[in-house]
């Protein structure tokens, strides 16, 4: 560990101002811009993946590997470690007389870090992939494994406001010999990220669809440089990852899609509303149907 001789001393802020005070004169543009956003984001920086913090300062994940080294960090791991120490030793006084919090509340802690850090990671790319979706003639949900559940999700909520929107069986792939240039081809893979998965998105590029990839960062070597990547950090103190993050941002790209031809929208929920009350396939309890046995007048 490369600690700096006063960082038990300091904050991380000032300990920043010492690091860069050593640093300046060796630092170049790319890193002014990573320690300009990092002193704006500075509370946030104890969740940022190195990918992450990239896009945030629009610089390539290697820029800052590099910014945290010329600082006197053995790694952007480092840094990040860093500021997680200050954070937990500052929630710690806070809590010192409070209750240890649950895993249920840990978790619920770190999905609400997670969630705030969405606006700034996918502002961009969110209204590009939600422009691909509403202009394309088929939408295909792609997913294996633990993944495949988000597919699912998305699917049931888009089917309400879209009748092209095809959901990718991963035992039985086939469907995707219609795959075309028209079509955009929704992708939710994170680690570990599943072997079929990526051998599909392959396919998919091949056949010239647009590729919406929903992952937990934007410097995997299975993307490609004209994919729109919407990086979710997934990170947990549990065992597992959380798809909290995921579901909120596949919920809201689906509600913004929808938004987006209202006409169309409006017809597909009417459409399926009739389908919904001809066959009674749900029970609206505001409507104070009777009682199975129950007299209309009772």
């Amino acid at each position: 560990m490369s600690e700096h001789p006063d960082a038990l001393r300091l904050g991380l802020g000032h300990e920043l101002d010492a690091r860069v005070a050593e640093a300046r004169g060796g630092l170049s543009g790319n890193d002014e811009r990573i320690l300009a956003f990092v002193r704006e984001h500075l509370d946030e920086l104890a969740f940022h993946t190195a990918e992450s913090l990239a896009q945030g300062a629009g610089v390539s994940a290697a820029a800052v590997v590099r910014f945290a080294r010329r600082l006197g960090f053995a790694s952007f791991r480092e840094l990040r470690e860093r500021a997680r120490d200050e954070l937990q030793a500052a929630r710690s006084e806070e809590r010192a007389a409070a209750p240890v919090p649950s895993a249920l509340g840990r978790k619920i802690e770190r999905d609400i870090a997670s969630l705030e850090l969405l606006p700034q990671l996918l502002g961009d790319p969110f209204e590009a992939a939600a422009t691909a979706i509403a202009g394309a003639r088929t939408t295909w949900l792609l997913a294996n494994r633990e993944t495949y559940g988000l597919a699912v999700y998305v699917q049931r909520l888009m089917h309400h406001f879209r009748e092209d929107v095809r959901l990718v069986d991963p035992s039985f792939a086939d469907g995707l010999r219609a795959l075309g240039p028209e079509d955009v081809v929704l992708v939710c893979t994170f680690r570990p990220y599943a072997r079929l998965t990526l051998q599909l998105l392959g396919h998919a590029r091949r056949a010239g669809a647009r590729i919406v990839v929903v992952t937990d960062g934007r410097a995997h070597d299975f993307l490609d440089g004209s994919d729109i990547v919407l990086a979710v950090p997934v990170e947990s103190p549990t065992l597992l990852l959380s798809f909290t993050p995921a579901v909120c941002v596949l919920e809201a790209l689906a509600g913004r899609v929808a938004t987006m031809d209202a006409d169309r929208t409006h017809d597909v929920l009417e459409s399926t509303a009739r389908f919904l009350a001809d066959h009674e396939l749900v029970v609206d309890r505001a409507l104070g149907a009777p009682r199975r046995g129950a007299s209309a007048s009772s």
